[in-house]
């Protein structure tokens, strides 16, 4: 809410900069504690990764009465490493492959969503999984999202880390690019 205006230019123009740079230190952080987790040290992809891709979207959504029945967007997951999302109302779904069922993510004001893409999913050999997530429309009041997509460049390979290969964990994905993806 904080980058909100009546005039759509003057938040871009005043705080976009800045939001962009503060987001780019924080998936950088993120990346650093996920590759950890892996075994794999904070920095093995930091140096890809500040070289990679960082794609924003902002996305406006109506509001609609009867929310449950129409979609802003149809179910994906997001071809990068992760998704940075805020967002200024109810709306992102997320699916629960267990019980087959769509999740509401609550809202939090303020608060930062951060969803595992396929990059990831790849490099971690499925140790990590990527979103299936849709937004929803709000019946209550329009939605704005600030989307933050982080991945390696255009043509850079992802692949599964080498560390995480072996005879109980074969490697389960195939090397691509965004440009791959593109194409």
């Amino acid at each position: 809410m904080k980058f909100s205006s009546n005039d759509v230019h003057k938040p871009v123009r005043e705080n976009m900069g800045k939001y962009v740079f503060e987001v780019r230190k924080l998936a950088l952080e993120l990346m650093g504690a996920i590759t950890e987790s892996l075994g794999l040290g904070k920095n093995y992809m930091r140096n890809k990764m500040e070289d990679g891709m960082h794609v924003m979207a902002i996305n406006w959504y109506s509001s609609f009465p009867q929310s449950c029945q129409m979609l802003g967007l149809p179910e994906h997951s997001d071809y990068s490493c992760l998704t940075i999302l805020l967002q200024s109302a109810r709306g992102l779904e997320i699916f629960d492959a267990e019980d087959k069922t769509w999740k509401i993510v609550p809202e939090v004001q303020g608060a930062h969503q951060v969803n595992v893409g396929d990059h990831l999913e790849v490099l971690s050999n499925g140790m990590y999984k990527s979103v299936i997530h849709r937004a929803t429309l709000n019946a209550v009041k329009p939605r704005i999202s600030i989307v933050s997509l982080r991945s390696l460049g255009m043509d850079e390979k992802m692949k599964t880390a080498k560390e995480l290969v072996n005879e109980d964990h074969p490697e389960r994905y195939k090397e691509s690019s965004l440009n791959d993806f593109l194409n």
